[in-house]
């Protein structure tokens, strides 16, 4: 700008002849812009900024951390000094006639006294902060880069001027003033800051390392380069937990979720609709609005590029024409620094861009990251509290659902959804940009776009209805799975695996795979569409223009106009994609929503109390005739009516009552779990809650009893030993160390039984709810218990005790009986007063049920039914049938403790543990952690994937891209040569052809795209989906009982929701951008070394340099992806181990400690997921700025070449258009690459369980035994011996008996005797090791396992109930009519209550686990499944242990009339209900040690079999006569 052209204030001010400027004939900044302008800017920005954080920093309270003086801080402060000794210098050096320069004058003034300000701060920052200081660091970049710029501003002039602006001896000063500038921000950005020893000392013993970021300086953090650290150890090795830092300050899921939960409950409170959206913004919002900033600028910045590419072509169209003589008129000679000057610009401004662009990244991501965090806190927080309506419509899947993909599209969202209004603006840019370019034609554009707006609105449309199904047959799917795997074992036992595999299979090929299938064909048609749309834009645009405009369409104006319809179809690929995620979004909000504001549990159901402290004071009060409900939608489901019900403080209050009476449901109703609409229920202190089936935590054994509380070693012991499991720890491996699994899947049900109690009986607690803890348990056990726990000498004789049972015998000491009948009370009183009255229902009961002896005893009752053993997946040994001798001797010796001293009188409550964090892998052990691969996924993992996808298909997708590349290069191409053409002849000849054929080429183009798209979805990613899921579905149905007992369900739901999800949508997405980006990179290098092949010098070193830091990031990245998947999985199988225990973590209060786990487990998944995404952050900024060196590279090459004079503008247009586009596309190659190695992990994944070992064949083709087999029932075992995995003993050995066709055989043996190990072994759970079995003379080795198991039958422990019909749960296989159906329901006495659950009949609903039955109810449908398979072999474990004495009597009378004709094995759980047995098995360590009749064994004193009658007090009655009781009572 000349000084003419300047404003007359300016020349006032400046007293430049260049005047202003900013920016001078030779394309750098003007003196006057530097002084004026940049670094007065920059004295202020310290003097004002530098003084306030002075301020700060001195009142501010010291940190505690202090360092140590040494040469940094005293060579920071000589350069600051020198600094001010220069700027005196050149300022006392000016001429006198720059005093008049007001520009020159003040930036020397206020450098001097900025220099002061930063002097003071440089102190003062050193000993206060711990990361340098902000200001400090701004200040010398920019002192830097304008003292830089006057050192090229003074050189230039002296090069073409011969002159230097303000003397020589200023120009050497500013030099120096440039490189103390340099040097003092080196010493601010490198070195770090030396602590004391003893601190160090400190930060090397820390647990956990604290993340870099928060030590980084702020170059460090916009370079990402405090990734380093980390990204160098993962080049090195392989990365483990132990390697990763903690998470930045204020990223804990605990303050997050309390910030968005804080936010919630205003929003329900103030809004009769209240959004989640609203509250998100708000919780999150500020971030967003950060990065919002960023994205602004990028833009910008991004719309600056085109502008610098036209100046540049024009410049060499100008150099070229000056060059040529091609301008008649005189013009000045062009300086060729102006060129290099575009170029640097253009490189800064890429290099800027690239700045802000990773920054908008990280907000982007930390915002998705926190959301996450949050809401999966809230939700599992939510689960805590959903009453039961509620939890019977969310299942666990659903809910795991929610977690694992609704809340990740939500965290995917955050890092496109500024795109929804970025798009746009970068649209309006761009159509502003191409007005100045290309003036009105543009308008054709404009109104192309709009008119494919309505088509894009349908197809979006169209895609979220799509989305939906989508999503609704993923739950169901994973409903399917988690029901299969939570009941595996009942599958195996009953060969069912057939049925359930078809159920699977047809919602995910039928449903789920189609519904993808059309999904994938929608988003070809958009992703067309948008390929189009630009291409249109650009043909029309450029044939109106020829058309209507005088001038002609050259270079300058094509490459521009190309370059901004690139960016224009960026915006408008990803707009679409945006849309999509949108729509996602909106269904996982919707989703959300739902489940946020779902039903919770009545909060003052119950009223809590301060606790009681006189013995006999009401601690439990319903009253009112108080009324709850199961239900209240769609109807309301009364559980119990005109209950008037009080417990008393040092009292044990019984409540009894027949199968479904509203046992269970009373218990529920004291807790709070159901809705009370009528009367009063209080609770008086401190609650502990022993559930009907014991939940029992994945954790070691004393974990289960502590629970969260602190631990007494005194009163330890004694709870041990009061809970009878001394014997247990002895014979577990490591005793009170001894994992247990996942719910309590090592232990029998008897020990879950005790442990629960134990649990409770550790708490201390004021109010004992106890639902039929004695069920499970032995009667020498039972006694035990009730004598040391329950009753008046018990630990718990201070205590109020609720207690449902079914356990006669317990009636005896209870100091108050309640009778339940459909949900009423119908009978109260003390024991005295209820036998009193010889025709009260109660008395009968006690009158026929209980036996003589018990009652001179006030002991346990042998002859009442037992109850439940809890469903489980053990194939361990069960509770001890009958007490051996040894171990009476071991419960004798604890009759003599005095466990009950003064001092526990009052037991003090149990206080709560230290709630402390937990690390990784804390709570498991190491042989059970998630195994994980390590280093470069293998190659045939690839080409497993590439198989599964069909690999003629997946050649031809990989043709379709080359194919649609080349012709869009070819398009380009094509303009270069008619915009030259045009050029040379100044107008626009032939158009009509040169248009014909570009928008041939275009149009093949997009429908390359159209085709590889549907190729890619509909034949290459389904193909390969349905393929995966259905080998992973087979191995894993497939895989024996030991895999599943070692492996938390949560690890293989993790595989079947979270891999199969990866599979399915992204990883053919991931591949497909992989190849298209790769393809693109070779056109472009190909292109540009075309024009100027100098540039393979620089393309040689660049393409080194990217190879070792992608090989540099792989290694670290993979890993960090696998530490994310695996610390993933343990949330999942915490959140399924809650959902499972719901009632006992509330019933003992503990809420808080497992969100507290929950939260614990989301934070180490996060410090794994942090780096992960950093690490990409790190390898983009890297990237990208290799890639602004390439578009420096081809820049100041084509300048260089211009002096040869070889080089057109075309060249140079189509070289630097597609520089501009390499950036982004090398650095998505590398993002490609680690996007697909990380998904292919889920392949990798899926391929480990495909790979699991399988149990013996299901048929044995030529080895198939007959349709009637078993005809006679025969069961011979020939010196048998197994074990249950080949590292562990043997649990049966050298087993030989025969049992005869139509035999009745009872089977007792202590704990761990190998009683359900002879059961399994017949069902080939567990193979032989030695010997055989045969059945009917075929040893049942030789036979499939499907033709076992399918013709034998089982009344398992386990009374597993599947979610779906009635008719489904009894036969799967539909091989029986309704008829029979009905009339063995109506045997199991069933069929009334079938009938009452609705008019549905047969298709009546079961809920997830049968929750809607009682567990009783559920035994007897195992009953009916019993009686439906007419098999001659029939294994009774402990059939009706769940339900009341009278409806046990006449099950035995169906079982002794239904199965008269078929060979019976009995699992006995106590001694009378063998007695009338043709034979008896007494088992011991695994050894047959007696197989007689009873009558024989009896009449041997010694053998085992007398002593335990004698000790049941059966041997006297028992010698005389067997009487036939219940033959296979269980």
């Amino acid at each position: 700008m000349s000084v003419e052209a300047s404003p007359s204030w300016a020349c006032r001010i400046c007293q430049s002849s260049e005047g202003f400027g900013p920016i001078s004939r030779y394309g750098d900044f003007t003196q006057c812009f530097i002084d004026g302008v940049i670094l007065n800017l920059t004295a202020l920005y310290m003097i004002v900024f530098g003084t306030r954080d002075i301020a700060r920093l001195v009142t501010s309270k010291h940190s505690g951390i202090k360092y140590r003086r040494h040469w940094l801080i005293v060579s920071r402060m000589t350069l600051v000094l020198l600094q001010i000794l220069f700027t005196a210098i050149v300022s006392l050096s000016l001429t006198t006639e720059k005093h008049k320069d007001y520009t020159v004058v003040s930036q020397y003034t206020l450098t001097l006294i900025s220099l002061f300000v930063s002097l003071s701060l440089h102190w003062v920052e050193y000993h206060k902060q711990r990361v340098s200081n902000t200001i400090i660091l701004f200040y010398w970049l920019f002192e830097s880069f304008g003292n830089i710029n006057k050192v090229i501003n003074f050189l230039i002039r002296y090069n073409y001027e011969n002159r230097w602006t303000f003397g020589h001896t200023v120009f050497v000063f500013t030099l120096f003033q440039a490189i103390t500038d340099v040097a003092i921000l080196a010493l601010e950005i490198f070195p770090t800051k030396p602590l004391r020893p003893y601190q160090e000392i400190q930060e090397h013993l820390s647990r956990r390392k604290v993340n870099p970021y928060d030590t980084a300086n702020i170059f460090s953090r916009i370079s990402f380069t405090w990734m380093s650290g980390l990204m160098k150890t993962g080049y090195k090795k392989y990365l483990v937990e132990e390697d990763l830092f903690k998470l930045p300050e204020s990223f804990g899921s605990e303050e997050l979720a309390n910030k968005l939960d804080k936010n919630w409950e205003n929003q329900l409170k103030k809004t009769d609709k209240p959004s989640l959206t609203w509250t998100l913004c708000l919780t999150f919002g500020w971030n967003m609005l950060i990065a919002a900033l960023f994205k602004v600028m990028h833009d910008i910045l991004a719309f600056t590029q085109p502008q610098l590419l036209r100046l540049l072509i024009k410049f060499v169209s100008d150099y070229n024409g000056n060059m040529h003589g091609k301008y008649t008129f005189p013009t000045p000679k062009l300086p060729i620094v102006k060129g290099f000057m575009i170029s640097i610009s253009m490189f800064f401004v890429g290099f800027v861009q690239t700045c802000v662009l990773h920054q908008y990244f990280l907000n982007s991501f930390n915002t998705g990251m926190n959301i996450k965090s949050s809401l999966t806190a809230v939700l599992y927080k939510k689960s805590l509290v959903l009453s039961n309506e509620a939890q019977s419509t969310s299942s666990t899947g659903d809910i795991v659902n929610l977690m694992s993909v609704d809340v990740q599209k939500l965290q995917d969202l955050t890092q496109w959804c500024h795109l929804i209004w970025s798009g746009p603006l970068q649209i309006v840019f761009c159509l502003a940009s191409l007005y100045n370019l290309l003036g009105n034609s543009m308008w054709v554009g404009v109104i192309i776009l709009v008119v494919m707006m309505p088509a894009n609105s349908y197809i979006m449309k169209y895609q979220k209805k799509l989305q939906k199904s989508q999503m609704k047959f993923k739950d169901e799917r994973t409903r399917v799975i988690s029901e299969i795997l939570n009941n595996i074992k009942s599958l195996k036992l009953y060969a069912w695996e057939g049925p359930y595999k078809k159920k699977l299979e047809h919602v995910r090929n039928d449903k789920e795979l189609k519904n993808l299938t059309k999904l994938g064909c929608f988003m070809a048609l958009s992703s067309f569409q948008f390929n189009v749309v630009p291409f249109l834009v650009s043909c029309c645009t450029f044939a109106v223009f020829v058309y209507t405009e005088k001038r002609p369409l050259t270079t300058d104006l094509v490459f521009p106009a190309l370059t901004l319809f690139n960016l224009l179809s960026f915006p408008l690929m990803v707009v679409p994609n945006v849309l999509t995620g949108f729509i996602e979004v909106s269904v996982s909000i919707g989703r959300l929503y739902s489940f946020l504001t779902n039903e919770e549990l009545q909060k003052d159901a119950v009223q809590h109390l301060p606790k009681v402290t006189n013995k006999g004071d009401v601690a439990v009060n319903i009253g009112d005739d108080a009324t709850f409900l199961w239900k209240r939608k769609p109807e309301y489901r009364v559980a119990l009516k005109n209950i008037n019900f009080q417990a008393k403080k040092g009292e044990l209050s019984c409540i009894v009552g027949k199968v479904g009476s509203g046992k269970t449901a009373l218990i529920q109703s004291i807790l709070g779990n159901l809705f009370r609409i009528k009367g009063f229920a209080t609770v008086h202190g401190s609650v502990a809650y022993v559930s009907q089936v014991p939940w029992i935590m994945n954790g070691t054994v004393k974990d289960n009893i502590l629970f969260g509380h602190k631990y007494d070693k005194e009163f330890y012991e004694k709870t041990i030993k009061a809970c009878a499991l001394t014997i247990d720890l002895a014979i577990l491996m490591d005793g009170d160390q001894t994992l247990v699994g996942e719910k309590g899947i090592s232990l029998s049900g008897g020990q879950k039984a005790r442990l629960s109690l134990a649990r409770a009986v550790y708490a201390r607690a004021d109010t004992y709810i106890m639902d039929d803890p004695l069920a499970a348990v032995d009667e020498h056990v039972a006694k035990h218990l009730i004598e040391h726990v329950l009753g008046p000498n018990g630990l718990l004789h201070t205590k109020t005790k609720v207690l449902s049972t079914n356990k006669i015998s317990v009636l005896s000491i209870a100091d108050s009986i309640t009778l339940l009948e459909n949900g009423e009370i119908i009978q109260q009183g003390t024991y005295g007063e209820v036998t009193k009255d010889e025709n009260s229902p109660l008395c009968k009961l006690i009158s026929e049920f209980g036996s003589k002896k018990d009652r001179k005893k006030k002991g346990s009752n042998v002859d009442d039914e037992s109850a439940i053993e809890t469903p489980s997946t053990a194939v361990s040994v069960r509770e001890d049938t009958v007490p051996l001798a040894n171990e009476l001797e071991e419960l004798d010796k604890l009759q003599d403790m005095h466990l009950v001293t003064d001092e526990t009188s009052s037991l003090r409550r149990a206080s709560n543990a230290t709630l402390r964090s937990i690390d990784f892998g804390d709570e498991e052990n190491a042989s059970r952690r998630e195994h994980r691969e390590q280093g470069k996924v293998k190659w045939n993992i690839y080409l497993e994937y590439a198989k599964a996808c069909n690999p003629k298909n997946v050649v031809i997708f990989i043709l379709f891209i080359v194919l649609s590349m080349f012709l869009s290069v070819m398009g380009n191409v094509w303009l270069k040569h008619w915009s030259e053409i045009n050029t040379r002849y100044g107008a626009n000849p032939n158009a009509v052809r040169y248009l014909v054929i570009y928008f041939a080429l275009g149009v093949g183009s997009a429908l390359s795209t159209l085709i590889q798209t549907i190729i890619l979805w509909v034949f290459c990613t389904i193909h390969g989906s349905k393929y995966l899921h259905n080998v992973m579905t087979n191995a894993v149905l497939r895989a024996p009982m030991v895999f599943f007992e070692t492996t938390p369900i949560g690890r293989i739901l993790n595989r079947f929701s979270n891999d199969i999800y990866k599979v399915d949508s992204i990883l053919g997405r991931s591949f497909s951008q992989f190849f298209v980006n790769a393809v693109k990179v070779i056109f472009v290098v190909v292109v540009i070394c075309f024009t100027t092949w100098q540039f393979v010098f620089i393309i040689v070193p660049l393409g080194v340099l990217y190879v070792y830091y992608q090989q540099y990031y792989l290694r670290t990245s993979r890993e960090l992806r696998r530490l994310d998947s695996i610390t993933r999985s343990p949330i999942y199988s915490h959140f399924q181990e809650t959902l499972g225990g719901i009632t006992t973590i509330r019933g003992y209060h503990q809420e808080k400690r497992f969100r507290h786990i929950n939260q614990c487990r989301i934070d180490n998944n996060m410090s794994a997921f942090y780096p992960s995404i950093n690490a990409n952050r790190w390898l983009a900024f890297r990237l990208e700025t290799i890639g602004s060196v390439i578009i420096l590279g081809a820049g100041t090459l084509s300048i260089l070449r211009l002096k040869q004079g070889t080089l057109t503008e075309g060249m140079v247009g189509l070289s630097l258009s597609y520089a501009l586009q390499i950036t982004q596309t090398l650095n998505w190659i590398v993002r490609m690459t680690v996007e697909v190695e990380t998904n292919i992990v889920s392949v990798e994944r899926i391929k480990e369980y495909a790979d699991l070992k399988s149990e013996a064949p299901e048929i044995i083709k030529g080895h198939r035994p007959s349709q009637g087999w078993p005809i006679e029932g025969n069961i011979q075992f020939d010196n048998y011996s197994t074990r249950y995995r080949s590292d562990l003993d043997l649990v049966l050995k050298d087993i030989n008996l025969n049992i005869h066709s139509k035999e009745k055989i009872g089977i007792v043996g202590r704990t761990g005797a190998g009683k359900s190990s002879l059961t399994l072994a017949l069902f080939r759970i567990i193979e032989a090791s030695a010997g055989r079995i045969t059945i009917d003379n075929i040893a049942i080795d030789t036979i499939g396992l499907y033709d076992l198991r399918h013709h034998l039958s089982i009344i398992p422990q386990d009374s597993q109930v599947f979610e779906g019909t009635i008719r489904e749960n009894i036969d799967p296989t539909e091989s029986y009519t309704d008829e029979e159906i009905w009339h063995v329901l109506e045997l199991s006495h069933l069929k009334d209550h079938v009938l009452q659950m609705g008019t549905d009949g047969l298709l009546t609903k079961l809920s997830e686990g049968g929750s809607n039955m009682s567990v009783g109810q559920r035994q007897l449908m195992c009953l009916a499944r019993a009686l439906l398979v007419q098999s001659k072999v029939l294994i009774l474990d402990e059939a009706t242990a769940a339900v009341d004495v009278e409806t046990d009597q006449v099950i035995q009378q169906t079982i002794r009339t239904a199965f008269k004709d078929r060979t019976i094995l009995t699992i006995a759980h106590r001694l009378n209900t063998i007695m009338d047995s043709d034979r008896i098995i007494v088992l011991d360590q695994g050894e047959v040690k007696e197989f007689d009749s009873p009558a024989n064994l009896l009449q041997n004193p010694d053998s085992l079999f007398y002593s335990l009658c004698e000790e049941a007090g059966l041997a006297n009655t028992t010698t005389t006569t067997t009487t036939p009781s219940a033959i296979t009572k269980v």
